[in-house]
């Protein structure tokens, strides 16, 4: 009963808050994300330690000064990118397509066509919600978006509308392998974030930032055995508001011959890829996930 209460109360804050979004308008959005940023970092610091523990570990050469201004504009990031998503419930689909461009969209629309299946595979970073609902309408195809449903099970439904309120289709994490192979059997498209934590007990390891880290094996299997190409999506949020996307392959060439050796090299190329693109926008990343808990 208590969680249940919890449950709606957060979600009663939630609705509030995305009023207020609707309110003041999609462009107005980063004034209040840095108005925001401002007490959540000083006044009410939820996750800054993990933040900062995580930029030290990430960064070792940087000073604290350096390490204390990104993670700020950190949380102007993911105030923006949530207040975003909230936005997002009463926009069209001409005005999701006038947020970003994107760079090598040739290479999706090819891969598309050759009808075997696609793995669009994208991170936490800069909007990541934005991504999925872009790539599906300007590709004008479903992309089935593997999720982790959230313990809220109120908000959970709300993102889910938000998701699916154009071309896209959740796949529920926990039943979602033989959907997802069904997907890409069928020459279909499936969407991963790929960065999350992967269970210590069955996870597989790679280089991130020097350092090691536990990663899930999901889209490498998947790849692997179903031989369908693996693009990476990821975007960056310009100075104007609105996102540059990047398409780029990972690519099957020389890999080892054993299967977990596959997996876990084709992991640690995608992971390589994202460290690259984090560096470059370091603020934009989700350091508030705990990516070295073990």
């Amino acid at each position: 009963m208590a969680l249940l209460n919890k449950n709606k109360i957060e979600f009663a804050l939630w609705k509030i808050f995305t009023k207020i979004v609707h309110t003041i308008g999609f462009h107005n959005i980063p004034k209040l994300a840095k108005s925001l940023a401002f007490i959540f970092y000083y006044f009410i610091p939820i996750r800054k330690s993990l933040v900062i523990s995580n930029l030290k570990k990430a960064f070792p050469d940087k000073s604290g000064k350096e390490i204390s201004k990104i993670a700020y504009k950190n949380y102007v990031s993911v105030g923006t990118t949530f207040m975003e998503i909230m936005a997002f419930q009463l926009m069209t689909k001409d005005e999701i397509l006038t947020l970003a461009d994107v760079n090598n969209i040739e290479l999706a629309q090819e891969k598309i066509k050759n009808g075997k299946g696609v793995i669009l595979l994208t991170a936490h970073i800069s909007n990541w919600e934005l991504g999925a609902l872009f790539m599906g309408l300007v590709l004008d195809k479903q992309i089935n978006v593997l999720v982790k449903k959230q313990r809220n099970k109120y908000v959970a439904n709300w993102m889910s509308e938000v998701r699916e309120k154009f071309t896209n289709k959740e796949v529920p994490l926990g039943v979602s392998v033989r959907e997802l192979y069904k997907t890409l059997i069928t020459g279909g498209v499936v969407g991963i974030v790929g960065d999350q934590r992967g269970k210590k007990e069955d996870g597989i390891i790679v280089n991130f930032f020097n350092i090691p880290t536990v990663t899930f094996q999901g889209f490498a299997s998947l790849g692997i055995k179903n031989k369908v190409p693996i693009l990476v999506v990821l975007g960056k949020r310009l100075n104007n508001g609105k996102y540059l996307i990047d398409v780029e392959e990972i690519n099957y060439d020389n890999l080892p011959e054993k299967l977990s050796d596959q997996v876990r090299e084709l992991n640690q190329r995608y992971m390589t890829l994202l460290e690259n693109k984090i560096k470059k926008n370091p603020e934009q990343w989700l350091w508030m996930h705990n990516i070295w808990k073990y």
